[in-house]
């Protein structure tokens, strides 16, 4: 394992699930990744082993205090952020910003991919609390240069723990404030294959794409 200096956090990719930073990890995971949004133990140990897949934890003082979750492969033109999550004793100190970065740079195999970040939606039923802890997240991600795509209803092919909630895509750096419908619905469907074993003619990916425009606003 690296050496972890004592102030200064440190990125460290986790392969062995009988490693204590992986069982760390997973406690933020289950207690800070909504219920309907989580998969299960079972598919995050296969994704250890999956040749696209970047699991990290991120070390302070010898303490996990965030981990993220990335799907990058090398040629399919399409990143993921599935997870990110840090502990509630160390949100609100920059940890989640910088975890955001960090992963992102470390993970980033093809610089022309469309990255993306799956986030549930405000506009779903849920009381104002929620709506409020929601409308926040999304803005952690706009700080960090995501934009929404307008009008695009997301379906999380997960149903775990119940049905999953309404979502929203986000995407960065694009360098537009408008994105080809084709490319995502590519985009999309690779992930549905890759990172939830979806068909590729799950009847979602069709559901999701028809009816909309040639391209799509970034907000």
């Amino acid at each position: 394992m690296p050496a972890i200096d004592s102030g200064t956090p440190s990125l460290i990719e986790v392969t062995d699930a009988r490693s204590c930073l992986f069982e760390a990890a997973m406690a933020i995971y289950e207690a800070e990744i909504p219920r309907g949004e989580q998969k299960t133990r079972a598919e995050i140990l296969a994704s250890l082993a999956h040749p696209d897949v970047r699991f990290w934890a991120y070390v302070l003082r010898g303490d996990v205090v965030g981990l993220s979750i990335l799907y990058a492969p090398r040629r399919e033109g399409v990143m993921l952020l599935e997870y990110l999550a840090v502990a509630a004793n160390a949100q609100g100190s920059g940890t989640g910003s910088a975890l955001f970065t960090a992963s992102l740079a470390a993970s980033r195999v093809d610089p022309g991919a469309l990255f993306l970040v799956e986030v549930d939606s405000e506009a779903d039923t849920v009381d104002a609390g929620e709506r409020a802890v929601r409308l926040k997240r999304k803005q952690f991600y706009r700080r960090l240069g995501c934009l929404e795509v307008a009008g695009f209803d997301y379906i999380l092919p997960l149903e775990n723990y119940g049905p999953a909630p309404k979502m929203k895509l986000l995407v960065l750096e694009v360098g537009e404030y408008d994105l080809d419908t084709a490319r995502l619905k590519q985009a999309v469907s690779r992930i549905y294959q890759h990172v939830y074993a979806c068909a590729p003619d799950d009847p979602r990916l069709a559901a999701m794409f028809e009816k909309l425009d040639e391209r799509l606003t970034l907000k």
